[in-house]
């Protein structure tokens, strides 16, 4: 009897240890998922070079590739085809680590090519869709995990603009 009450003890003990470790790792991945909202690129001073991905008087998507990032083809296609579709006060910005970045994009998407900034954009995974405002604050993060992703946010994006000047 005293064997089965330590072993059922140990069992206890090993699920609970796994639940506790389990609700840590859920707490780590929701939180690297609102990673980066908030982050000011600054718009003036010795840091004004981030700034890049901020456009005075409009909102810019950032979205945020690594030269290793197998599907980013795709997101990067649908950026090109979306992007002479956007109201004026929206525009693409591309983010590369890559200094030899030479994808076909139209040429009203920027392209950063700087490392650093790359770095400053810290998100934790890629590819990444990025809104930063005007003032170069990153109001929203989010994966993109294909095209039809990057789509489906841009013209929620976009809907939800044309709702607020409503």
């Amino acid at each position: 009897m005293t064997a089965v009450v330590i072993i059922l003890a140990v069992l206890v003990a090993l699920l609970f240890a796994g639940g506790a470790g389990l609700y840590r790792r859920v707490r780590e991945l929701e939180l690297a998922t609102y990673n980066g909202v908030g982050v000011r690129f600054a718009t003036t001073g010795p840091e004004a070079r981030a700034n890049a991905l901020a456009v005075p008087g409009s909102t810019t998507m950032v979205i945020k590739v690594n030269r290793r990032c197998p599907i980013c083809d795709d997101v990067l296609l649908a950026a090109a085809d979306m992007a002479a579709t956007l109201p004026s006060d929206l525009s693409f910005t591309v983010l590369s680590d890559d200094p030899g970045f030479d994808k076909s994009l139209p040429a009203s998407v920027r392209v950063i090519r700087d490392p650093a900034i790359w770095r400053a954009a810290s998100v934790p995974y890629a590819p990444a869709l990025l809104v930063v405002d005007e003032h170069g604050v990153v109001v929203f993060t989010a994966p993109v995990g294909s095209g039809e992703a990057l789509t489906e946010i841009v013209e929620r994006a976009v809907a939800n603009k044309k709702e607020v000047k409503l």
